[in-house]
């Protein structure tokens, strides 16, 4: 019987898996629409990719191998996706996304892999199959390719904007929108994105009652509308720039974008807010999410 002796180098191990990682997790990130934290990612993503050097020197296998791949991704996706306002539960979602990216990209890296190694590269390879120095090259082109898209699609979004038609009671609403890549309010419940619109837009849509107590935020005058308005107010913790606090969005009956493609029924939430309109070109803030 021989033993069989394998070199592995683990800075190799360390960069291929740490681009991988990063990429998965900024996919799932922009497929979810979540916010997505650099930084975190990085750090979790070099997480990863230390537990994948550092599994060589434990003889772990079946059952143990896998829960304890399970609870590293887990971490992750907590450290890149976890926020103060949600809870540890939320994250149960990017994490199976990210199994399904993680697959899905491993698919498509062994394909690239197998149509290389029969291309004669300057980086060498050996016995028809493609060098780790090849695969890294790969799995780095491919990561950066994926941040700078990301970054490329971002800005490109920040400088769109959309009509948005939206009925509430009977009053129809018709603004001019200004992407916001910043708006990344949510109703938790629900899951709706919120629109801000400017009080002149929100006046001609919501009630007088509604639109006073929703732009103060006032829970005192909320429980004095009648029940047709008030089930309609979802409170929602905001944070801008200048503090912290509570705002009121109203769910209109129906909604519609329209990106210049033509209209799109979609699912949101008004809140009435004070904007700076003083070019007068748009009159409320849309998410990113509707033009990703």
């Amino acid at each position: 019987m021989c033993d069989i002796e394998r070199v592995v180098w683990g800075d190799l191990l360390f960069l291929v898996n740490f681009c991988m990682d990063f990429q998965c997790l900024f996919i799932t990130a922009r497929l979810l629409h979540r916010r997505f934290f650099l930084w975190r990612t990085v750090l979790c993503a070099a997480l990863g990719a230390t537990y994948a050097v550092a599994a060589l020197f434990f003889e772990t296998s079946g059952v143990v191998a896998f829960f304890a791949d399970l609870g590293v991704c887990f971490l992750m996706c907590v450290g890149s996706f976890h926020t103060r306002r949600e809870g540890i539960l939320r994250c149960l979602l990017p994490f199976g996304l990210y199994f399904g990216v993680s697959f899905a990209v491993g698919g498509v890296m062994s394909g690239m892999a197998s149509l290389l190694s029969h291309v004669e590269l300057p980086i060498g390879s050996a016995d028809t199959e493609l060098s780790s120095g090849a695969f890294f090259l790969l799995a780095a082109v491919g990561g950066g390719l994926t941040f700078f898209w990301g970054v490329f699609c971002k800005r490109r979004a920040s400088a769109k904007r959309a009509v948005l038609r939206a009925v509430l009671l009977g009053r129809e609403l018709r603004v001019e929108c200004m992407v916001d890549t910043a708006n990344l309010l949510r109703d938790p419940v629900s899951g709706r994105p919120v629109v801000i619109l400017s009080e002149r837009a929100a006046a001609r849509i919501f009630p007088t009652a509604l639109l006073a107590a929703a732009v103060k935020a006032d829970t005192a005058a909320l429980a004095l509308l009648p029940s047709e308005l008030s089930h309609r107010v979802r409170l929602l913790p905001a944070a801008t720039v200048t503090g912290g606090g509570m705002l009121m969005a109203v769910a209109p009956d129906l909604a519609w974008v329209d990106r210049g493609k033509g209209e799109v029924p979609c699912e949101l939430l008004l809140a009435p807010a004070s904007l700076s309109v003083s070019r007068g070109d748009f009159e409320a803030l849309l998410p990113a999410e509707f033009i990703a």
